[in-house]
Order: C-alpha cells, then sequence, then structure tokens
C-alpha cells in the first residue's frame, strides 16, 4: 500500500513539474501568447456569432409553428415580429456611417487648425 502511495505521490509531482516545464516554455515566447490569444479570440468570436444566430433562428421557427394555434396564434406572431425587429434593428451599418462621418470631421478639423512649421 505505501508503495502504491508513494508511486502517485511521485506521478503527481512528475506531472507537476511537466507542466511547469510547458507552461515556463509557452511563456518564454511572448509572440506565441499573443498569436495564441488572437486565434482563441477569433474562435470564441465565431462562436459567439454562430450560437447566437442558430438561437434566435431556432426561436422564429418555433415561433412559426405556433401561427395556426387560435389563441396562441395572435402572440406568437407578436413575438415573431418583436424578434426580428430587434435583428433589423441591431444592423450597424447606420453605427459605422456615423462614425465615418465623425472621423472625417476630426481630419478636417486637424486640417484646419495645423500650424505651419516652426523655422529655426
Amino acid at each position: 500500500m505505501a508503495k502504491q502511495e508513494d508511486f502517485e505521490k511521485e506521478s503527481d509531482q512528475q506531472r507537476a513539474a511537466d507542466g511547469l516545464a510547458n507552461f515556463m516554455i509557452y511563456l518564454s515566447s511572448p509572440w506565441r501568447v499573443v498569436w495564441m490569444n488572437f486565434v482563441a479570440g477569433m474562435f470564441r468570436g465565431l462562436g459567439a456569432l454562430v450560437g447566437a444566430s442558430l438561437v434566435i433562428a431556432l426561436i422564429i421557427w418555433v415561433l412559426s409553428l405556433f401561427k395556426e394555434v387560435p389563441f396562441l396564434g395572435d402572440y406568437a406572431n407578436d413575438m415573431e415580429a418583436v424578434v426580428q425587429s430587434y435583428m433589423y434593428e441591431m444592423d450597424y451599418n447606420d453605427e459605422l456611417g456615423r462614425v465615418a462621418e465623425t472621423l472625417e470631421r476630426i481630419e478636417e478639423s486637424l486640417k484646419q487648425q495645423e500650424t505651419p512649421p516652426i523655422s529655426e
């Protein structure tokens, strides 16, 4: 029994040492850390986008099934309209247009305020 406990203790220590060594190798290259975090962030964002799209599509599909039910049909139509209007409100084209206009105004303002170079 004591041999088994000693073996498990050594095995745990070896795994901890291996994990620490791998972690130190990982941290020794900052660009590798940046790249791994970038890739992980891209896939998290992609997963969130796909997941949200599937959930919204599922909600709309389920609501469309209740359109023919006499009492629930009106509520299902209203809920579907609310969900679809929410989707259209989240169109960021208007927001991007406003950002572009703001940046153009800032650029024009900076051009007007441009000071002549200082001569020596």
